[in-house]
């Protein structure tokens, strides 16, 4: 029951999250969307394409997880440093961000200008992630160990996955709600 729970929980914030969105960036301009402080801060489009991107990577093994065709591989069931790895995922990628921290390159927004389709893009890929998340009800989310799409050798708990993905969107939202705050943001 207590997995239950927790996808409850998680859902609760997703839902939260895709609000917070809603209600932020709704009436946004191309020129805000684009806007960055400084070369090396993202703008609020790179930080919603960033969301997409990273968390999209994990959209196939969730796609068979909730299929009931996932099976894990020998190192995801016997990797000795499987909850360090998510404990340490989930400290790392808090909704307020202690520190800055490098995305991997696989991670890595578009350097271009972000067209405001992404918003909408934003918000159907955050459906599709709470829609995994809600087929993993009835599931152990400690049992099944993923592999993370960073690298093969880092494999975290279910639980510890979701976890770090919506604390993400927070983080991400937060950062990119800080650059609407910032002293030159355009008023238009």
């Amino acid at each position: 029951m207590k997995d239950g729970v927790f996808i409850v929980e998680m859902l609760q914030k997703g839902y939260e999250a895709r609000e917070k969105a809603t209600q932020v960036f709704a009436n946004i301009s191309l020129q805000q969307l684009n806007w960055k402080p400084s070369e090396e801060n993202w703008s609020i489009g790179q930080c919603l394409d960033h969301l997409i991107i990273s968390d999209c990577l994990y959209f196939p093994v969730f796609k068979k997880i909730a299929e009931g065709k996932f099976e894990m591989k020998f190192w995801e069931t016997w990797n000795p440093l499987n909850s360090l790895f998510g404990k340490m995922l989930v400290s790392q990628v808090q909704e307020t961000s202690r520190k800055k921290l490098k995305a991997p390159r696989i991670f890595e927004p578009s350097q271009s200008n972000i067209d405001m389709g992404v918003l909408e893009r934003f918000h159907k890929h955050l459906d599709s992630l709470l829609g995994y998340i809600a087929d993993f009800s009835k599931m152990d989310v400690d049992k099944i160990h993923i592999t993370s799409p960073i690298s093969a050798v880092v494999t975290l708990s279910l639980r510890n996955a979701v976890t770090v993905l919506i604390q993400h969107q927070y983080r991400h939202i937060n950062q990119a709600s800080k650059v609407m705050q910032s002293k030159n943001f355009p008023l238009a």
